[in-house]
């Protein structure tokens, strides 16, 4: 029914601005109960391998659990009453199924064992969306710092301008980031998809000799990761993954910061262009809204993340009311996430650059940032002191209406040591952008090799 969902995760209006499908269909309550059927079918079907429950009752077992109508009132109902949602589901499938399915169903499992493995399911299939969304934003960050390495533009550092780079140095600064990004992903997923079977305090007591054997081809059979030891009470590969969300994050705030301060109407470097964004009120305004979703969906990610070791505050074998924080935690955390990347990679690949604007803004400083490469130059000739000196005192006594270029042409300390031609040259800002070339080559590389690697 329209308009009477609570949060911006469902709502009518907000959900497409802070979820992305994919990811929504991977949390929903839907594809939840196919994780546990599926764990429940799968355990049946091997410890009937294995010898623990009879051949034909995984058969019927598997078969309840692919027919089974969901009966969602009375399970939404029997959740409320049991506080977790696997007795009513267990109680269904039996009441659906055969004898043998009430009989050897759910046959040497707990509660938690469900919950855990079907978390780890579909963090399996989320970080492998995230990992595949973050490498199209590469891609796409790989094909603008290439495309426009020689563009060149102001470097601004504690938002005053700084020196001289170009953009395409700038763009390789991100996806350095999300290299780093890659690699977390790839050396966090086996711990994150680790799976649980371990019974009612975890020492598999209700298999007996059969435990190990049955955890190991367990999961296997559902492809997760095979637990170390016992871990029940423990969450801290979960609160990894929220807190890995939180640093990519980061790198996607401080692009859509970057567009929208760049934006502004006097410095016009870049400028969104996927449409949109309209006042209500002033016909001339295109407001940056990709940025700022980008941005507030950075401080929900920060929230989460902050929130998110409150789940580690574990007691005895386990301990229910810090692992309930998961079932909002992880979805909300994975749905803000990947709608700020499918919204990055479409700000990137529509952005704006202006190149012209880029370099006129030089003449804001009426190119007095180029002081550092005259500097260097002049140091050549009489020492790093003396020339920083030199030049400093120079720009001390600048009235605000002359050149830089000016300004030093009317030094003959400067001319004694320079010639126009080297003058020149340093007040020129691609003749000082270092090894920048070669830094975005390398970034690039990086990605290369980084991005073949299969995060399963």
């Amino acid at each position: 029914m329209y308009g009477k969902q609570t949060t911006v995760f469902d709502s009518d209006l907000y959900s497409p601005l802070f979820t992305n499908d994919q990811m929504r269909e991977i949390w929903s309550d839907d594809n939840l109960i196919r994780c546990w059927l599926r764990f429940e079918a799968t355990v049946a079907r091997v410890q009937s391998d294995l010898g623990i429950i009879p051949t034909q009752a995984a058969i019927e077992i598997d078969h309840a659990c692919r027919d089974l109508t969901l009966d969602w009132p009375a399970l939404a109902q029997g959740t409320q009453s049991v506080g977790m949602a696997i007795k009513p589901l267990i109680d269904q499938i039996s009441a659906s199924g055969t004898p043998l399915v009430s009989q050897y169903l759910h046959w040497g499992c707990t509660t938690q064992d469900l919950l855990d493995s079907g978390l780890a399911m579909r963090l399996q299939q989320a970080l492998q969306l995230v990992y595949q969304q973050l490498i199209t934003v590469g891609e796409e960050m790989k094909t603008m710092a290439v495309k426009h390495s020689r563009t060149v533009m102001v470097a601004r550092t504690n938002s005053v301008d700084a020196s001289a780079t170009t953009w395409g140095l700038h763009v390789s600064g991100y996806l350095a980031e999300v290299n780093r990004h890659l690699v977390r992903l790839q050396q966090l997923y086996p711990r994150a998809i680790t799976g649980l079977f371990g019974g009612a305090v975890g020492n598999l007591a209700s298999v007996g000799a059969q435990g190990m054997a049955t955890r190991e081809r367990l999961m296997q059979a559902l492809g997760l990761n095979i637990p170390c030891g016992i871990n029940n009470a423990s969450q801290d590969a979960i609160v990894e993954v929220v807190q890995c969300f939180a640093l990519i994050h980061g790198t996607l705030c401080r692009l859509a910061n970057d567009v929208e301060t760049m934006g502004r109407t006097p410095i016009a470097e870049v400028m969104e262009g996927e449409g949109g964004g309209g006042s209500s009120t002033m016909p001339h305004k295109a407001n940056p809204r990709a940025s700022n979703m980008i941005q507030t969906l950075a401080r929900m990610g920060w929230m989460y993340a902050s929130g998110a070791p409150a789940m580690l505050d574990q007691q005895d074998v386990r301990a229910a009311s810090m692992r309930v924080l998961n079932w909002t935690i992880l979805p909300e955390a994975s749905n803000a996430l990947s709608a700020s990347l499918t919204r990055a990679e479409k700000l990137l690949s529509h952005l704006i650059v202006n190149e012209e604007k880029m370099r006129a803004n030089f003449a804001c400083s009426k190119h007095f940032i180029m002081s550092e490469s005259l500097t260097m130059k002049l140091a050549a000739k009489i020492g790093r002191e003396p020339a920083y000196n030199l030049v400093k005192a120079l720009l001390m006594q600048a009235d605000g209406e002359q050149s830089f270029m000016a300004i030093v042409q009317s030094s003959p300390e400067i001319l004694a040591a320079l010639t126009q031609n080297e003058i020149a040259e340093a007040c020129e800002p691609l003749s000082y952008i270092g090894c920048n070339d070669e830094l975005i080559v390398e970034t690039v590389d990086k990605f290369e090799k980084i991005k073949i690697a299969d995060i399963a």
